[in-house]
């Protein structure tokens, strides 16, 4: 008898794309620059986040067998190139996740008051070595395990918070006070002569980066060339939508 896989719904790879792709600290990156937010977003957007988005759906439904990043190189340069792919996809998550860990380790300090402990190299090095070591744990325990925590962790510790601070934004709008981004208005566009400007709109591109690595997964969701873009699609839209008004009602309220 075939053993039957287990299968991914709709749903759960939506949450793995977003978890994959948004974090709310890009919130207050993005209000602080007021209105030339909107010309960030809107341009990080379309020049990235959906052409990114649209060929990983119609690649992944090439190739519904999975594979991702190195299936596609690999079929249209060869093994070696296939395997390069997939090596720079992977040695980027060395330093990118100690990077974000060591921030989720400083927010956690101060959540038990104790501020000191943001600067404590060994407080530090337990919770990112923590974090890593639970993850692994949880990921040998199968596809539908890690799928769990995934979409737990990012309703409680991104859709939710995200939604509640947008909420909270309309409230200070209805509340009939001021809006802090038009008390001082600046031209939509920023200004590009200052590299300021270029590299912060390098860092927003950036913060939509990693549409594509649920791709693995496209052969775990029952109808690939179906449901995979569907995810991707539902993931685009939450992100642009938690992130521009999540970013407008931070910079209605804080200046």
């Amino acid at each position: 008898m075939t053993k039957q896989t287990k299968k991914i719904s709709i749903f759960v790879l939506t949450m793995m794309n977003i978890a994959l792709v948004m974090s709310l600290r890009g919130l207050p990156l993005m209000a602080k620059e007021g209105l030339p937010m909107l010309f960030f977003l809107l341009f990080a957007a379309f020049v990235f986040l959906i052409p990114t988005a649209l060929i990983a759906a119609e690649l992944a439904t090439g190739w519904p067998g999975g594979g991702g990043v190195y299936r596609w190189v690999k079929e249209a340069f060869g093994p070696r190139w296939g395997f390069i792919a997939i090596w720079l996809q992977w040695v980027q998550n060395i330093s990118w996740y100690p990077t974000i860990l060591s921030f989720v380790a400083g927010a956690l300090a101060y959540f038990l008051y104790s501020p000191s402990l943001a600067n404590s190299k060994l407080f530090n090095i337990c919770i990112i070595l923590g974090v890593f070591w639970g993850a692994t744990l949880i990921n040998c325990r199968g596809i539908k395990a890690s799928s769990k925590l995934t979409t737990l962790g990012v309703i409680l510790g991104t859709i939710f918070p995200g939604i509640l601070i947008i909420a909270l934004g309309f409230v200070w709008l209805f509340a009939g006070k001021p809006l802090v981004f038009l008390q001082n208005p600046t031209s939509f566009l920023p200004d590009f002569s200052n590299f300021k400007s270029i590299a912060f709109l390098a860092g927003v591109v950036l913060l939509f980066a990693g549409i594509e690595v649920t791709a693995v997964h496209a052969g775990e969701v029952k109808n690939p060339s179906r449901d995979y873009p569907r995810s991707i699609f539902l993931a685009t839209l939450i992100i642009l939508g938690i992130f521009s008004l999540g970013s407008l009602s931070i910079g209605a309220v804080l200046p």
